[in-house]
């Protein structure tokens, strides 16, 4: 039977798409490009491959009958940056002990830092700003604007770097926010947003 016009083979594809790039430099141009128009075999596998989220995905696509909140917005939101983050009750109730921490005494929170760490969809910053509304005249953000006003240069870390090495880091900063607030007579519950405006303003863009 001969074949639709436009419509050609995943083998024909392949080959085409391997030609190209032999002897284009560039990146893939629009011509390159598959389409579920010019695709000739079932395409239900691409949606049994697809796997994000599963719990609140499951939550949110049986939203029949439940009305729109604020909450549920930002779960939504959450859901599309892949920045949603579930924590069990266990872990909560260990957050919640780092109230009764006092300034100076962070260090006692390296088992709870290294537990956020290992979350999905939670890296230092994130872990950092957790902690820090929690009790912020013990811990606060970290992020590459405040680290580069107290260190005076790049943040160094990346999501793939070690826990240990990112928990070294984060109480060294610490323990410089400490030793600024005492220094400099400065609240130090401000200091991450004081720090965040001053590599804005004086050190310029990322």
């Amino acid at each position: 039977m001969a074949k639709k016009k436009g419509i050609i083979s995943e083998e024909e594809w392949e080959a085409g798409i391997s030609f190209s790039k032999k002897h284009s430099k560039n990146k893939m141009n629009d011509n390159d490009y598959r389409t579920i128009f010019n695709y000739n075999k079932k395409v239900e596998r691409f949606f049994s491959n697809y796997v994000y989220q599963t719990d609140l995905t499951d939550r949110l696509d049986n939203l029949s009958g439940v009305k729109f909140n604020q909450e549920l917005i930002n779960e939504i939101v959450l859901w599309k940056v892949n920045r949603y983050v579930s924590l069990n009750n266990e872990m909560l109730r260990k957050l919640d002990e780092l109230s009764n921490l006092r300034n100076g005494q962070h260090y006692q929170s390296k088992d709870v830092l290294d537990r956020l760490l290992n979350t999905h969809g939670i890296d230092l910053p994130m872990a950092s700003t957790i902690l820090r509304f929690r009790n912020p005249n013990v811990f606060q953000i970290i992020d590459k604007h405040a680290y580069r006003a107290v260190f005076g240069e790049k943040y160094p870390l990346y999501s793939a770097t070690p826990n240990n090495r990112k928990i070294k880091l984060y109480f060294e900063y610490l323990d410089k926010l400490i030793e600024i607030a005492k220094n400099r007579n400065l609240e130090f519950r401000i200091l991450d947003r004081l720090l965040y405006e001053f590599d804005k303003q004086l050190n310029g863009p990322l």
